[in-house]
């Protein structure tokens, strides 16, 4: 068991790299898009590219910050892991709302996912190992 976590801890160590590349690359993207919305993209069309770059480095930030808390507690955190899916599904609706792409439907089906996905952070904050016992 003591080699799994050897290669456990390594193959996040290897992410850590990985994460941070793909962070500046997100900015860079974020730059060129700038760049494009100056020239000759439409502003709406150029709006829509930066909002959705922008939110995705959001789930990008919050996936960094799962990886790194891995190695204070050697596990990883329900609630970093439900955070991150929390922002990436309000990340999709935002994007829906905004871009007018997404039906009544949808937006009842993912408001469902967030309540489910925001009963189990609540739960695992009050079920925590974390959490002394009084």
């Amino acid at each position: 068991m003591e080699w799994f976590k050897k290669i456990a801890d390594l193959i996040v160590k290897l992410l850590i790299p990985v994460v941070i590349i793909t962070l500046l690359l997100g900015m860079v993207r974020l730059f060129v898009d700038f760049g494009h919305i100056l020239g000759s993209t439409p502003l709406s069309t150029g709006f829509d590219m930066m909002v959705t770059n922008i939110l995705s480095m959001f789930v990008v930030v919050e996936l960094l910050r799962s990886v790194i808390d891995y190695f204070e507690y050697h596990r990883l955190k329900i609630t970093f892991i439900t955070d991150a899916a929390l922002v990436f599904i309000l990340r999709e609706i935002m994007i829906g709302i905004y871009q007018h792409k997404i039906s009544p439907a949808e937006i009842g089906a993912l408001a469902g996912l967030l309540l489910a996905i925001g009963a189990i952070r609540t739960l695992a904050i009050i079920f925590s190992p974390d959490r002394r016992k009084d």
